[in-house]
Formats: C-alpha cells, structure tokens, sequence
C-alpha cells in the first residue's frame, strides 16, 4: 500500500511539472516580447536643435538639423553609436562698446556641427516589447562653427568639448528597417571675451563684471529617424 501511494504520489509530481511550462508566460506566437538580433544600424535622421542663446543672448538659436547615426550591438542591452549632424541656426552678433540698440548688429545665419560617441541601453535588454525598444545614452563630442571667425565683439563658439545624453523610443516591426525617435541634450561651455565685462562710456556692460567668464550651454535636440539593419 504504502509503495502504491509512493508511485501514485510521484507519477502526480510528474504530471504537474509537465504542464507547468503550459501554465505560466506567454506561448511563442502571442508573447509581447520579440527577440532582436540584428548587430548594425544605419540611421538617417531630421529634426529641430533648440539652443541655448546663453546670458549674452549671443549662442546659436533654434533650427533644424540633419544629421547621421551609427549604432553596433557590443552584446546584451549595450551598442555603441556615432552621430554626425548639420545645425541650419543663426545667431544674434553685438558690439560691445555701443550703447542701446545700435548695439545689436543683427542676426546672422551660423554653420553649427554635432558630433559625438557613446553607448546606449536598450530597456528591454536583447527583445523588443510589443515591437517597441525604449532606450537610454550618454556619450561625448564636440559642437563646432566649423572655424568661423570671431565676430567683431570678440565671440566665437569655435569647438568646445559636448557632454550628451537623452533617451529614445525604437519602433522594430521586423525586417531591415525600423524607425526611432529620440531626445538629446548637447552641453557645452561658451566663453565670453573681456570686451562682454567691459562698462562703455554712458552705457552698461553686456555682463556684470562680476560674473563668470565660462557658461554651460543646454542645447536640446529633437529628431526622428529612418533606420536600416544588418547583421546578426
């Protein structure tokens, strides 16, 4: 008796296993997790650079920007990426030594390139989820005027160092293409010549004498992009 209810209890342990799997998760077909294998990404992408005039109203202003970005899957959640991008923006430029509105000399278009490398994370590690990859980044690079010269003020952007980071929504229906959008930050520092602290006969200085000669910039970039996959 006791070695039936052994052989009855044990034939039942091994029917419950062998219909657990059936019970918990999804089966393949309706699960809304999608397995993403594909290694390289070629991304062509348009949208709008927000600027950051900065305390002297002088930094580049608003536009649109075209740009180009690379991405290579390092393994699990982590890829690498390389953007490159063209800033359509224009800047107010000023004399200094003038008072009132002769001041501002007018508002001129300016040459603004992006730059940067560094890692993003894809969220939902090596699947999508519902065919959607929400993603996070952080890398760095250079903003650059691309060698124009200082205008009659003394200022000038030139190619200072950019810290970046910002956050996406990948859309991955299968195949070789896929669409992304992301939010980025570009910061970097501007540097105000002396004339800006200079105080002009009759007039006030472009800045208070006694603030900082440095100023982080927070360039805000919106964009939407066509990608093309390859690899495995």
């Amino acid at each position: 008796m006791t070695r039936t209810c052994a052989f009855v209890s044990l034939a039942a342990l091994a029917a419950l296993a062998g219909t657990a799997p059936a019970q918990v998760g999804y089966p393949p077909s309706a699960s809304p997790y999608q397995d993403f294998s594909k290694k390289q990404e070629f991304t062509l992408y348009s949208g709008w650079f927000t600027g950051a005039t900065g305390r002297a109203g002088v930094g580049p202003q608003g536009g649109a920007m075209l740009g180009v970005r690379y991405g290579l899957k390092l393994g699990g959640p982590v890829e690498f990426v390389v953007h490159a991008a063209r800033v359509f923006t224009r800047r107010d430029v000023i004399s200094p030594g003038l008072i009132g509105p002769s001041r501002n000399l007018g508002n001129f278009s300016l040459p603004l390139y992006l730059a940067d490398a560094g890692l993003t994370f894809n969220m939902t590690g090596a699947k999508s989820w519902h065919h959607l990859i929400p993603t996070i980044g952080v890398g760095g690079g250079v903003v650059s005027d691309a060698g124009t010269e200082k205008d009659v003020g003394g200022f000038r952007v030139g190619t200072p160092f950019a810290i970046t980071f910002g956050a996406g929504l990948r859309y991955v229906p299968g195949g070789n293409w896929s669409v992304r959008a992301e939010i980025a930050d570009y910061m970097y520092q501007a540097e105000y010549p002396n004339s800006y602290f200079a105080t002009p006969q009759g007039g006030k200085s472009v800045l208070p004498p006694s603030s900082a000669q440095n100023q982080w910039l927070h360039n805000g970039a919106l964009t939407l992009g066509i990608s093309y996959l390859i690899g495995r």
